[in-house]
């Protein structure tokens, strides 16, 4: 046995919202680097197609291609929601409920937040999950007052 783990686990801790969108902070169990994360504001929803972020809770993460997004990670099992997905975007009109990575983040003039550097972002997040079976992210609201 070699010690090695057959589970990865994230942590997305939402942190700031502003206008429609939702900031938050995501870590890899294990890893010594975090990236922003974008998100459509709240308040949490169990809605399709609501452009609200997903509700909090812990959800299995799988490997996702489709016609949009090709080799991207799907979150599973979100209450009311399909295809919650972690993909490459760095405005809110880049997402309708969907997980997006970003290097740094920003402020719109327009009262959005926004996140840069999302496919070099969603590239180092990839190389880390990928080499796990078993993923599962934990999404918690500590949003600022």
């Amino acid at each position: 046995m070699t010690g090695k783990k057959i589970k990865e686990i994230l942590n997305l801790r939402r942190i700031k919202q502003y206008g429609e969108t939702t900031l938050g902070k995501l870590t890899i169990e294990g890893v010594d680097k975090s990236w922003f994360v974008l998100e459509p504001g709240g308040p949490d929803s169990i809605v399709e197609g609501s452009d609200k972020r997903i509700s909090a809770g812990t959800y299995k993460v799988e490997p996702f291609s489709g016609t949009k997004y090709k080799n991207v990670y799907e979150l599973k099992n979100v209450p009311g929601r399909t295809y919650v997905l972690i993909h490459a975007g760095n405005y809110h009109k880049n997402t309708e409920g969907c997980l997006m990575p970003g290097k740094s983040w920003g402020v719109l003039k327009d009262s959005h937040y926004y996140v840069s550097n999302s496919k070099v972002a969603l590239k180092e997040i990839f190389l880390e999950i990928g080499k796990y079976k078993e993923i599962e992210i934990r999404v918690t609201n500590q949003l600022e007052k």
